[in-house]
């Protein structure tokens, strides 16, 4: 039904000009003209259809305002040209015969119109002028180019992300979203700032939905600063009150949040690869998200709302069958080549155990990351195995210290002490007259030419040269008259050979010989040297020194690397931005390795190189 009369347009954009049009059919809508203006209402009645076009018309709360005003006022003013054609002129007393007689003065008087009483005209509350800071544009380039490089960060940190555990993940996206908003804060109203930090947070959230850690209250754009002492789970008296204060606090007490009784690994799980898997990591992976994905949907996005089987309805048999699937997912963590892959799947199992509730106790077992699975005894004969080999090198070496040995016999040792102990521990080994005689041997005096066991021996002699070997030593000396509190027991060290040697074999072909700089915190001479082994790169070492960090940015920047490498778990953000502008600059590989394991250091590279991941 079309209505052509113009009744119900609002007085107010009748006199100033406008025409309608209606139409009602299923809803209805409104058309309102005026010399080339088109404003086109739509709702699902007359009503909502005119606030439609009249909220296009006047978009502002301001302009709203002052048409209400307006439509309120008494009598409603009108344009000269409106009043002019609306207003009917006066129909003149015409006589015939006689000509028009002067009236009365009093009748004249009283025939006279009324003056009309003058308009009362609104006053407009008068407005401030709102004038946003400005900030210099060097400080705002580089806060830019920071939160380009926490973009970066996110992106290249996902594989290692997707591994960690929960609480482990939580505490990461607490680090970026503070570092976020503290520019955003800093730079207030600068619109470049502002998009990037809810860029960020729109990411972070993203990879929440998928991996599913649990809420993080300041991903919310009206969370306080004073939320992460919450999220952390800690009591303190200092409590932040920007987002700057909020970022250093995270940094400073993340130790304090993550710490346990039970030893972890890097990524906050108790596991200790006792427990091997059954079968081909890429298969038991591929298999078990092909049977997370039949109950909740494709993995590598956010759950969705509804299902046409609800999870929660799920037999007792799809359960149990679902808790061996999380076995299976536990045991091929350190294994996998698809972390992300893995990790989505492990955050679907998050997500899943939430739905099912009480039924879930079990697999919300096998979710923990500190329940340790039970012990894989092929695994353990393994380890065994390797510990009555330590035991047999060791009493080896005390025979040795009471023997006179020759070089070729001291090789011979170091041969095997080589396949059982790092080079610290060897060198804590040995006693005078044999560490100056192992100083002495030269690369021809092993048995085997093998290049891997040279370069050890070049790095044994090196470090007895530094004196390192003495700490050790005293470390490993009986001080029984010291009572000190046990240490906490370390979690045995991630293998790399069991990457099998396909991933190893890939990614040595493509670094081999290559000259690469790798960036800690710490000096790590047995690291330096199992790299170098397996991969046969040039390491050169940095400790993270603000300085020697410079100067080898200057480095980089002449192209005197091949490779950066950074173990960003324990690096400031200052220390990984610099480097990484600098390696970008030149085109020059910046891979992050996490905290710099072997196993995270050949996935890194063999993500950077773009070696396949993909489980299929």
């Amino acid at each position: 039904m079309t209505d052509d009369d113009q009744a119900w347009v609002p007085g107010l954009l009748r006199d100033y000009g406008y025409r309608g049009r209606r139409q009602d059919n299923a809803w209805s809508e409104v058309l309102l003209v005026r010399d080339g203006e088109r404003w086109l209402g739509r709702g699902l009645d007359h009503a909502a259809a005119l606030a439609d076009a009249l909220a296009q018309i006047l978009p502002s709360a301001l302009a709203r305002a002052l048409y209400d005003a307006r439509v309120a006022e008494a009598p409603v003013s009108q344009p000269a040209s409106v009043a002019a054609a609306t207003t009917p002129s006066p129909t003149p007393a015409v006589a015939a015969a006689s000509p028009p007689s002067e009236p009365e003065p009093a009748a004249a008087a009283a025939a006279a119109p009324p003056e009309p009483e003058p308009r009362q005209l609104i006053e407009l509350p008068k407005l401030q002028r709102i004038v946003l800071p400005s900030y210099p544009p060097g400080a705002v380039a580089e806060a830019r180019d920071t939160l380009d490089d926490i973009l970066k960060e996110i992106h290249e940190s996902r594989p290692d992300f997707a591994l960690m555990a929960p609480r482990l993940q939580k505490v990461h996206m607490l680090a970026w979203i503070c570092r976020a908003r503290g520019f955003d804060e800093q730079f207030t109203g600068e619109h470049r700032i502002n998009t990037l930090t809810r860029k960020i947070a729109h990411e972070l959230t993203n990879i929440s939905k998928i991996m599913w850690p649990g809420s993080v209250q300041a991903l919310q754009m009206n969370a306080r600063p004073d939320c992460v002492v919450g999220e952390l789970g800690l009591k303190t008296i200092h409590v932040p009150r920007t987002w700057h204060e909020a970022s250093e606090f995270v940094l400073s007490h993340r130790d304090r949040a993550l710490a346990s009784d039970t030893p972890l690994d890097d990524y906050g799980w108790v596991d200790d690869n006792r427990r091997a898997p059954t079968g081909d990591p890429r298969l038991i992976l591929q298999e078990a998200v092909q049977f997370i994905e039949n109950i909740a949907g494709p993995v590598r996005e956010g759950p969705a709302r509804h299902f046409p089987n609800p999870p929660e309805d799920m037999g007792n048999e799809t359960l149990d069958a679902l808790v061996r699937q999380a076995q299976n997912l536990r045991a091929i963590r350190s294994h996998t080549l698809a972390p992300e892959l893995w990790g989505a799947a492990m955050g679907r199992m998050r997500w899943l155990a939430g739905r099912i509730g009480d039924r879930a106790q079990l697999l919300r077992k096998w979710l923990d990351p500190e329940f340790r699975p039970p012990v894989d005894h092929a695994r353990n004969t393994a380890t065994a195995a390797a510990n009555l080999e330590q035991k047999a090198v060791k009493r080896e070496q005390v025979k040795a210290d009471a023997a006179d040995l020759k070089s070729d016999q001291l090789g011979a040792w170091l041969v095997r002490a080589f396949e059982v102990f790092n080079t610290p521990e060897i060198a804590g080994m040995l006693d005078e007259p044999l560490r100056a005689q192992a100083q002495n041997l030269d690369d021809n005096t092993l048995p085997d030419t093998d290049r891997r066991l040279r370069r050890r021996l070049r790095d044994l002699r090196a470090h007895l040269h530094s004196g390192a070997a003495s700490d050790a030593a005293a470390a490993e000396s009986d001080d029984s008259h010291k009572v000190e509190p046990p240490a906490p027991p370390e979690p045995p060290e991630e293998p790399v050979d069991h990457l099998g040697d396909p991933l190893v074999a890939q990614v040595r072909s493509l670094v081999q010989g290559k000259s690469a700089l790798f960036v800690s915190n710490r000096d790590d001479p047995d690291l330096k040297a199992r790299l170098e082994d397996r991969l046969d790169l040039k390491i050169t070492w940095c400790d993270g020194n603000p300085r020697k960090v410079q100067a080898q940015c200057d480095s980089i920047a002449r192209r005197s690397y091949d490779l950066v490498l950074i173990a960003t778990g324990f690096q400031a953000h200052t220390i990984d931005g610099s480097l990484a502008r600098a390696a970008r600059a030149v085109d020059v590989p910046y891979v992050r390795v996490f905290k710099g394991r072997p196993l995270a250091c050949v996935r890194a590279l063999a993500r950077t190189f773009g070696l396949a991941e993909n489980p299929a």
